[in-house]
């Protein structure tokens, strides 16, 4: 069920796509800090969207790294607490 939503929604990105690189043949002229180029509008969109995700990616990985890290410490650290509490509620008893 899920390959099939997926290859669906690529299908559907990929359509978007072709929509959107027929309807905008215009060039463009991008000019960086040291050259310049041209080149089709929907090749610019397409590649700052690209660049984009990348970036998104590495940002989200970074965090979701740090985030579980620190759920591993926090577990490691409470773990001999609970041990601690097994002991003294089995004395109780």
């Amino acid at each position: 069920m899920f390959r099939v939503l997926k290859f669906i929604l690529i299908a559907i990105c990929l359509l978007f796509a072709f929509v959107l690189g027929s309807q905008n043949p215009q060039l463009v002229q991008v000019n960086y800090i040291i050259a310049s180029n041209t080149l089709p509008l929907a090749a610019l969109i397409s590649i700052c969207f690209v660049l984009g995700v990348v970036i998104g990616c590495f940002v989200s990985f970074k965090l979701f790294s740090q985030l579980k890290w620190q759920n591993y410490r926090l577990k490691k650290k409470l773990a001999p607490e609970k041990d601690n509490n097994k002991f003294v509620a089995n004395k109780d008893t």
